[in-house]
């Protein structure tokens, strides 16, 4: 900005604030703004200054409504470098630049993220949009098939045919797991490959006859717990 261009525009401000104006005035706001043109960004911000308070403005005041002026145009823009493989870093630098002066100039018009990077939804994506809405009377696909399904069962560990314990509940009373149920420690977690010992204890008084006192199914045996032979049935059996 020269004085001439400093002269004019302290003209445009004294149309507010009645200010007098000198050649010094001229010569220090020239200074000032010396890196600014006077262009119509440079009196917007005038101009905005003045739309909001009855201060006379400074050349901070230009300066900063001025740099807001075009960093929203540059925000409105999203201007997107796709770079050159073959460009130094100097050009990279050059052509960047000027694609935010031209967004800040206004030259670049505004327009949305996706528009600016060119996106377009996947196909993957598209076609599940396609199925939204669908009626709730239509039988939904299954991932897999029932074929499927069964090869990928096949070759799984059966944890719980290995635990016959669990056709009974647990009585242990801070786990109380119902048939077919896993028992359970502290904190809840279960126990994935074994169950209470009061639980193989009541499976084996439930299904099996004792060798050595010859209870029957469901029947205790003589002793506070079922005699070992009894629990050894019970397992020989389920194996």
């Amino acid at each position: 900005m020269t004085p001439a261009d400093a002269a004019e525009l302290l003209t445009f401000c004294a149309a507010w604030d009645q200010r007098t104006i000198g050649e010094s005035d001229a010569r220090a706001w020239a200074y000032a703004l010396r890196d600014l043109p006077l262009d119509d960004d440079t009196r917007q911000a005038v101009a905005d200054h003045y739309g909001v308070t009855k201060d006379r403005a400074t050349p901070a005041d230009v300066r900063r409504i001025r740099t807001r002026i075009r960093e929203t145009r540059i925000g409105a823009a999203h201007p997107v470098y796709n770079g050159n493989p073959t460009e130094t870093g100097a050009q990279f630098a050059a052509r960047r630049r000027a694609q935010l002066t031209a967004a800040a100039d206004g030259t670049l018009p505004p327009q949305s993220i996706g528009h600016a990077l060119d996106a377009a939804p996947p196909a993957a994506v598209l076609a599940l949009a396609a199925g939204v809405g669908r009626s709730l009377d239509d039988e939904p696909r299954p991932y897999i098939t029932p074929e499927q399904r069964s090869a990928l069962r096949a070759p799984l560990p059966n944890q719980r045919a290995a635990m016959p314990a669990l056709a009974v509940p647990c009585p242990v009373e801070t786990c109380r797991a119902g048939r077919r149920r896993l028992c359970k420690r502290g904190a809840g977690i279960e126990l994935r490959n074994n169950v209470h010992g009061r639980r193989r204890d009541a499976y084996a008084v439930e299904v099996t006859t004792c060798p050595d006192c010859g209870a029957t199914p469901g029947q205790h045996c003589t002793t506070p717990e079922p005699h070992p032979a009894r629990i050894r049935t019970a397992q020989q059996a389920a194996a």
